[in-house]
């Protein structure tokens, strides 16, 4: 129990101003955006958009499906699964996330051990964007489930986005989680609302700079996230990043030099992908990302 506590914590930097609940969707679910700072709303480009800017989906040319694997914090691990259909409707999306913690040891009042229990959160998601002439819309409608032991609780939420290229720049805006928190019990804590604005500079095809602002007027927080993507190679791409949520979390759980930077890398070859990241998170431990993906 102790264990899930200090993860609850740990997603919600800011435990002493912390009002939503479903924190879970605050994970990110792609190597290459986490990489940069999750600072992604304007750079959204594959079937991880699912979860940064719906509005991205519009850039996936080809159908696409992709994973993502994370050795999250305190031994609990994120999966996701998606997947990207265009037609000449739009591009359409199917996306899957799971935090699984493992089993949690039960304690009474007497912090004796009495047996154990197992929890999990997961989202189903299916979204849609269209291009416009001079705009990309999008939209998902995701279902939410966690369950702690015998106790569950569910609901829908939606995400909304848009984004607009300007030559070299690029410039998205994302309203992600709207909907009715889920109610354990007899309390009913809302979802992580977040308003995303994010600016990206393509120089030639080699270097990506990109910016995301993001304010969760729930947790009344805001934070920044900063990222770059230099390609060494056509084929692999060096990533580091910045973002505040993490040297937050990182310095109330443990001082480090590193506290909210990220690094990782990334290969292509034809219509696959491979991406990997590594971000330090103090004496909570480090998170490690692997992507893979295929384009067909």
């Amino acid at each position: 129990m102790i264990k899930l506590l200090l993860l609850l914590l740990s997603l919600n930097a800011e435990a002493a101003t912390l009002n939503s609940g479903a924190a879970f969707l605050k994970i990110g679910t792609g190597a290459r955006p986490e990489a940069m700072g999750g600072a992604y709303t304007a750079l959204a480009d594959d079937v991880s958009a699912l979860h940064y800017n719906p509005a991205g989906l519009s850039s996936v040319l080809k159908k696409e499906a992709g994973i993502t694997h994370t050795e999250y914090l305190l031994g609990s691990k994120f999966d996701f699964v998606g997947y990207a259909h265009p037609t000449k409707l739009g591009t359409f999306g199917l996306g899957f996330v799971r935090l699984d913690t493992g089993n949690q040891e039960a304690r009474n009042a007497d912090r004796q051990a009495i047996g154990g229990f197992s929890a999990a959160d997961s989202a189903y998601t299916l979204g849609f964007s269209r291009r416009l002439s001079v705009v990309s819309l999008g939209a998902n409608i995701k279902y939410l489930e966690s369950k702690i032991g015998s106790d569950s609780a569910s609901t829908f939420a939606m995400d909304l986005g848009a984004a607009r290229q300007l030559g070299k720049f690029s410039l998205g805006l994302s309203v992600l989680n709207v909907g009715q928190g889920m109610k354990f019990i007899s309390q009913r804590d809302p979802l992580p609302l977040t308003f995303s604005v994010g600016g990206a500079y393509r120089l030639g095809g080699a270097l990506n700079l990109a910016l995301d602002v993001r304010h969760e007027p729930n947790d009344r927080r805001t934070d920044i996230g900063l990222g770059t993507e230099y390609a060494v190679l056509p084929m692999f791409s060096l990533r580091a990043g910045y973002a505040t949520a993490g040297s937050i979390t990182s310095a109330r759980n443990g001082s480090s030099p590193l506290n909210g930077l990220g690094g990782g890398f990334g290969l292509k070859l034809k219509g696959y992908r491979a991406d990997y990241t590594f971000t330090p998170f103090g004496d909570l431990g480090n998170v490690q990302r692997i992507s893979l993906g295929v384009g067909f």
